[in-house]
């Protein structure tokens, strides 16, 4: 964010607007600070990274980066985080003649962990970019509650020690509620992969299922050897294959059997068998599967 000393506009450029609306610094490096700005030109400015977690709710428009990365580009109302662990460069280039609006909050790396207790790793995994023990970037749609917040700053009514108390709230309820979105975000973005190992799964389980007919393992045991939860692996199987199952084993069964019947010159009795099925019980199930008897078939 900038620091509200500018030069003069240059001939032709925008005329140059800054307003704080609040700002709060506490012994520690804890600070809060929100206001509007107006850049006279689009232009990158190098920046060190606050050591320790910014927090910003940013509506404008304008392209970050974090040390020699790919820029990110932020549109409309959204909530960042910034976490510089070390000694990290970043940059912003913000569109002239736009407003940002923003409120943004400082948090030392040493409060976060041993007075507040979050984990760094928290961090690397929102950005793997920056590795372990490297600065992280975050950013998504900022929700209505984290711009609630952000209202309430801007406007707050109170003075003296009053107000500082109400503003150093307010900015530890933003990096809490901005701290819950993202990690509901990476959860949400893991989903994919985790569906697309259950879907592995499914296609494994049905491999094992077909490869024994007389003696196929059950759901449980499948999902036990398989490092899934049951009714997940459950789920899977029926959005790939479109059955159960069950359904899919007693599917196979009936169709071997019957080719063991008209092509292996089995008996009803040793294809039942050979399928994982008692005579009498496969009968059954064959007429309702064929409507006609096995032995029909011989």
């Amino acid at each position: 964010m900038p620091d509200h000393r500018s030069a003069p506009p240059a001939a032709g450029a925008f005329a140059e607007h800054y307003r704080i609306d609040a700002a709060l610094s506490l012994a520690g490096g804890y600070a809060l600070r929100a206001g509007v700005f107006r850049r006279g030109v689009t232009q990158w400015r190098d920046e060190a990274m606050f050591p320790g977690l910014k927090v910003i709710l940013l509506d404008g428009r304008v392209e970050s980066r974090v040390e020699d990365r790919k820029p990110v580009v932020l549109r409309g109302s959204t909530l960042c985080l910034a976490w510089n662990p070390g000694q990290a460069q970043g940059a912003d280039a913000f569109e002239a003649g736009v407003d940002q609006r923003y409120t943004m909050v400082s948090l030392p790396d040493t409060v976060l962990g041993s007075e507040l207790g979050v984990d760094a790793g928290f961090f690397s995994r929102l950005d793997p970019q920056g590795g372990v023990g490297g600065p992280a970037l975050w950013h998504g749609v900022a929700g209505r509650e984290a711009r609630r917040i952000a209202d309430q700053v801007r406007v707050c009514r109170y003075d003296g020690a009053a107000r500082s108390l109400y503003l150093a709230a307010k900015g530890l309820e933003l990096a809490a509620v901005a701290l819950a979105q993202a990690g509901r975000a990476r959860e949400e973005a893991a989903a994919p992969s985790q569906a697309a190992r259950e879907l592995d799964a499914a296609h494994e389980a049905r491999r094992r299922l077909l490869a024994d007919l007389r003696q196929a393992p059950g759901l449980v045991e499948l999902a036990r050897a398989l490092g899934v939860q049951a009714r997940k692996l459950d789920h899977a199987f029926k959005q790939a294959f479109g059955v159960s199952m069950a359904r899919c084993v007693q599917e196979a069964r009936l169709l071997r059997g019957r080719e063991l019947i008209l092509n292996g010159g089995l008996s009803v009795s040793e294809a039942a068998w050979h399928v994982g099925y008692g005579a009498a019980h496969f009968s059954v199930a064959f007429r309702r599967r064929f409507g006609t008897p096995p032995s029909a078939l011989r």
